[in-house]
């Protein structure tokens, strides 16, 4: 991509873009802007095409450009009217509609989003990717039938996609059918034998079983491959937990936290996860209480880890409503930056916005559990930005769903 970036810019430096024609203009700008993005400078890509979709306001290859820049920014409401506009000005446009679906997917308008892909996948668009998506959505959907059909037909197409094999193999897990679970990690193991993920899932759907041989010789693997890694402790923790040594399993998830800090591309969400679901199962709120603080500080506060803890500190109710809102808060060290595109080098952040989601009785019980979690972990100058969205839910616990592990820096508008 910076190859491609370097051509488009000297093939701009060597003609009047003014002088071109209005397609050939459009052309070279929104590819220039979709490499810039690409390659993360999103601000340099937007003050490309801001202007241009301005000048061209019935283009809808602009439109659709700078509808994927915003998405790649994490501007998730401008992606999805730009990219609205650019499908209806061309309804044959099948990666404008791939690109909306993924936006709406991004915003959990899951039932919009399966439709596009859909749609998508009937135009003709690229069917590798959008069937992840599409299997992605139907899990979000709790549609875990259709996903793993979905997921079967993506392997057929994709036969060496060791992760999506094992994402496959979970979903089999879920459902409790183990022996299609482990006919899929050996189609994994054909293409990556030496996975250290392969090998921890294999071992958890193992104990999952009831097969601990087998989880141990997972273990044995996980040994050889990664003697000081984090993985051959959760999984040492996940059979100790099975055979009701909870001090020991205890104590790995404790050593697995620890080496998991100290990997380069360590996956502190899985321990942490993995570590609160052993937790809540022991009944331990006050290590939840903690191990939740822990993830928030490492911007880790997944789904995953939120169900878990809700499961042992939340009220279970029948009927709820998930929210999702945009809190902003007084700027500190240690979070995930997506600097706003007006910072200036050299200027000073002084604020931050993410995304909160709870499961709660109303708005304001929303507002209050958001704003006592925040309280405890030290946040200063809360307020709420929106109500983003809100769905129903059923069987759920009260409580904290996600928080966006990507928080938005900026200075505070003048006045």
């Amino acid at each position: 991509i910076e190859e491609a970036l370097d051509c488009l810019t000297a093939l701009r430096e060597s003609v009047d873009e003014l002088s071109l024609e209005s397609e050939d203009r459009i052309e070279l700008l929104t590819m220039n802007a979709w490499a810039l993005s690409e390659l993360g400078r999103h601000n340099e890509a937007l003050d490309l095409l801001e202007p241009l979709v301005e000048d061209n306001p019935e283009s809808a290859r602009a439109l659709a450009t700078l509808g994927v820049v915003y998405s790649n920014a994490g501007d998730l409401e401008p992606a999805c009217a730009a990219l609205e506009e650019a499908a209806r000005l061309d309804e044959k446009d099948e990666t404008a509609i791939a690109n909306l679906a993924l936006v709406y997917e991004r915003m959990r308008q899951y039932e919009r989003s399966l439709e596009l892909y859909e749609k998508a996948v009937d135009m003709g668009a690229d069917i590798d990717w959008l069937l992840q998506r599409k299997a992605a959505v139907h899990t979000e959907l709790g549609d875990l039938k259709s996903a793993k059909a979905t997921l079967r037909r993506y392997l057929s197409l994709a036969p060496d996609d060791i992760g999506e094999w094992i994402n496959l193999a979970i979903l089999h897990s879920d459902d409790g059918e183990f022996d299609l679970a482990f006919q899929c990690y050996r189609e994994a193991e054909k293409v990556a034998p030496d996975s250290g993920s392969l090998r921890l899932n294999w071992g958890v759907t193992a104990v999952r079983a009831g097969k601990l041989s087998q989880a141990r010789q997972q273990l044995a693997y996980l040994d050889r491959l990664e003697p000081k890694g984090a993985r051959r402790h959760l999984l040492r923790a996940f059979i100790a937990e099975e055979e009701e040594q909870f001090d020991a399993a205890r104590s790995e998830y404790e050593t697995a936290l620890t080496r998991v800090k100290t990997e380069e591309n360590g996956d502190i969400a899985c321990a942490l996860e993995l570590y609160m679901d052993f937790a809540s199962r022991q009944g331990d709120r006050a290590r939840c209480e903690s191990l939740f603080a822990t993830a928030y500080a490492e911007n880790a506060c997944t789904v995953e880890l939120c169900e878990a803890y809700r499961e042992a500190q939340g009220e279970p109710v029948e009927q709820a409503t998930w929210f999702s809102l945009a809190i902003e808060a007084d700027y500190r060290p240690g979070l995930y930056e997506v600097p706003d595109r007006d910072q200036k080098p050299g200027d000073d952040f002084t604020r931050y916005m993410r995304n909160f989601q709870v499961i709660a009785a109303d708005r304001d019980d929303a507002l209050a559990i958001v704003m006592q979690i925040m309280s405890r972990m030290g946040e200063a100058g809360v307020s709420v930005r929106e109500f983003v969205g809100s769905e129903p839910v059923k069987d759920s616990y009260i409580g904290i769903y996600e928080i966006d592990r990507e928080a938005l820096v900026y200075l505070p508008t003048p006045g």
